[in-house]
């Protein structure tokens, strides 16, 4: 015998693609989303210490050699030069892009008036226009200290700015001190707390993958239960199928009797007698009468095989089944309802010792877009035994295996399941269940 080796179910190899491609996008996203939340926070935190700075220049600064200054713009300027030092040596201690005092007037337009700028670079004329946008030019006429996203430079360069309005003796405000920070050192700092915060990456990436399996596993364990279950009805309903099959051969037999007694009866003339004959014979076909009538195959299997039951324990099973064909409810959980119900109706009034007739009473109807599955039966139980009929595992007869008391649980189950409503009544020796779906 050759052996074929065994392949991955191709399922689960999509699941598995899936399941990576997901969780490369879940991850990558949450990288991102933390990385820029962490440029995010390491700006506002730089932003919020140079706003310091900028505010301990802006009272250090002299604010009449600045107005003088404003008198007569010029670039040779005695306290132009003043100012400028001034600025040059805080630029040295904060190391800096630039430092400078920007000009506020009718525009919203910010314009350069002094400014100290790393060596090398060109001197930055009078009244040049300056990069900070009008939104933030605009918190700066209001009072307001203000801080910018990252703005885009000449020669590649990039940088965010902060500022801090400065006034004069009579509250007028003169101009504003700002401050250029090099984005490079905010992603450093970025880098630094991105780094220092690798192990919590480390761990939502790990719970990331267990989630994953968890969720395989728990796909695994259902399908298994899934297949337990189908497995479990497939086995009953093979079962009762099997008793219908027997029944049917049964009734073929039992047939050619019937004709054969009809047949002899006739012939001795005895008519009288043949018709009481036949209309014994109308009584006992009623059964399969009713089968023919069920759409539901299940439910007409599981009926169908009830009744053969109870017809072996001299019980009489009456139907009220309509044309309904149940589909809304998985044929396996219509075999768990009605089966269940059955056989405990069919023990209880098989030991069943009172007054009322041995009949049981099955209803199986749609009422409103509800399916109602009803089974009444004469029994005998306590006040403590009617409480305890849907508690797990209890049963009024002898339960040595532990087997037993476990038909009304999957009931109640399969009733969760749909969201329904079960019914009972017990009244005169007479118990009505009933399940509304």
């Amino acid at each position: 015998m050759k052996l074929r080796k065994k392949y991955p179910s191709k399922r689960i190899i999509i699941f598995m693609l899936i399941s990576i491609v997901i969780f490369s996008i879940l991850t990558g996203s949450k990288l991102l989303i933390s990385y820029y939340s962490t440029e995010n926070s390491a700006r506002i935190t730089l932003a919020k210490q140079y706003i310091e700075i900028a505010n301990n220049i802006a009272d250090e600064l002299d604010k009449k050699a600045y107005e003088k200054f404003l008198e007569n713009p010029r670039v040779n300027d005695e306290n132009r030069v003043q100012i400028k030092q001034f600025l040059e040596l805080y630029q040295l201690k904060i190391n800096s892009l630039f430092t400078y005092i920007l000009m506020l007037d009718e525009s919203n337009i910010s314009k350069v008036m002094v400014t100290a700028m790393p060596n090398g670079l060109a001197e930055i004329p009078i009244g040049a226009i300056c990069t900070v946008p009008e939104a933030q030019i605009i918190q700066a006429k209001n009072g307001q200290k203000y801080f910018t996203k990252i703005i885009s430079g000449e020669h590649n360069t990039s940088y965010f700015s902060v500022g801090v309005p400065f006034y004069d003796d009579y509250g007028k405000i003169l101009g504003v001190v700002g401050i250029d920070i090099d984005a490079k050192d905010l992603k450093q700092v970025s880098h630094q707390v991105v780094m220092n915060n690798r192990i919590a990456f480390f761990i939502d990436i790990l719970f990331a993958i267990v989630l994953i399996l968890v969720v395989f596993l728990l796909h695994k364990w259902y399908k298994h239960k899934l297949t337990q279950d189908q497995k479990e009805i497939e086995k009953m309903y093979i079962s009762e199928l099997g008793k219908i099959v027997g029944t049917l051969k049964s009734s073929r037999h039992d047939l050619m009797n019937h004709i054969q007694v009809l047949n002899g009866l006739i012939y001795l003339k005895q008519y009288e007698k043949a018709g009481e004959y036949l209309k014994q014979l109308t009584v006992d076909s009623k059964a399969l009468d009713v089968s023919l009538r069920i759409q539901n195959p299940a439910l007409m299997v599981i009926l169908q095989s009830k009744w053969e039951l109870g017809q072996s324990k001299d019980i009489h099973i009456q139907f009220e089944v309509d044309q309904s064909d149940f589909s809304r409810i998985e044929a396996m959980d219509v075999v768990k309802i009605l089966s269940n119900l059955l056989d405990n109706a069919i023990e209880a009034v098989d030991v069943y010792s009172g007054l009322e007739p041995k009949i049981i009473k099955v209803i199986c109807k749609t009422i409103g877009g509800k399916y109602i599955f009803s089974v009444e039966n004469p029994t005998q139980l306590s006040s403590k035994e009617y409480k305890s009929l849907f508690q797990n595992g209890y049963t009024s007869k002898v339960n040595t295996d532990g087997l037993r008391g476990n038909g009304l649980d999957i009931i109640s189950r399969v009733t969760i399941k749909y969201s329904g409503d079960i019914f009972t009544h017990y009244e005169h020796e007479k118990l009505t269940i009933q399940i509304t779906i």
